[in-house]
């Protein structure tokens, strides 16, 4: 039996989370991913999602606020502290607002576009990341839930981190988008479906994708389709991959 897939995977930035998990709540020459604009409706079709600016835009705000916060909480603690009014004990109450700073700081190092190569992922772990990314959106941090669900094989691909961490970040937004909307009763549904060929993403939206969004998933080797009011990302499993390089080196000739 193949078990390429069980090979040993980058984690997530935060600890994992069940299979099933609830949430209130990018080289060579890729294509531009930062400076589209804002892409129209297509005539006849569903209304086009956000670009990866707007929504990344969005991110930032919240992102600083975050930080901001955080700030907040060490200058009013080192004041009352100097002032001899804080009670706290330095020990513990410095360590957990260093630790928060540095999730923050996490969070700000994945929304950059890297020249980097594409590497092994858990498409689970990314998930996460982006779902922490997407609790800092200023208009869909709160209210509806994310219901994850996963189905067959583990969901292992290989892209460029920074590339799937855009594409998980918009097919969620979108998700929240529907969820917030009113279509959606029971909240943002993904799922994840993986089988020896294949790592498939599908998101309930009436939204089609973004010119960004299909770049991103092209850029990750995969493809991002509309149907049925969902959104469905397609991407090789890590396992096919392998499979095809071992093919390659098998017809390669002799040297």
């Amino acid at each position: 039996m193949d078990h390429a897939w069980e090979t040993a995977l980058p984690g997530c930035l935060f600890p994992p989370r069940a299979a099933l998990w609830l949430h209130d709540t990018r080289d060579e020459q890729p294509p531009s991913l930062m400076t589209s604009p804002t892409s129209a409706a297509r005539p006849g079709d569903a209304p086009v999602g956000e670009d990866w600016r707007t929504i990344s835009e969005e991110l930032l705000k919240g992102l600083v606020h975050a930080l901001n916060n955080r700030v907040a909480a060490l200058s009013a603690f080192v004041e009352l502290a100097r002032l001899g009014d804080e009670e706290e004990d330095p020990l513990t109450v410095l360590p957990t607002e260093i630790e928060q700073l540095h999730r923050v700081n996490a969070l700000f190092g994945l929304l950059p576009q890297r020249a980097a190569e594409p590497e092994s992922l858990e498409l689970r772990a990314v998930l996460d990341d982006a779902l922490h990314l997407l609790e800092h959106h200023p208009q869909l941090r709160g209210g509806q839930q994310v219901t994850m669900a996963f189905e067959g094989a583990p969901g292992a691909v290989r892209a460029p981190r920074w590339a799937l961490v855009r594409v998980m970040v918009m097919l969620l937004h979108a998700a929240k988008r529907e969820a917030t909307s009113g279509h959606e009763g029971d909240g943002a549904v993904i799922r994840v479906r993986g089988d020896k060929l294949t790592v498939s993403v599908y998101v309930r939206t009436s939204e089609a994708p973004s010119a960004d969004l299909e770049a991103l998933a092209a850029r990750c080797g995969g493809e991002v389709a509309h149907a049925n009011r969902e959104l469905v990302l397609t991407m090789p499993s890590l396992r096919e991959l392998r499979r095809r390089e071992r093919d390659m080196r098998s017809e390669s000739p002799a040297g």
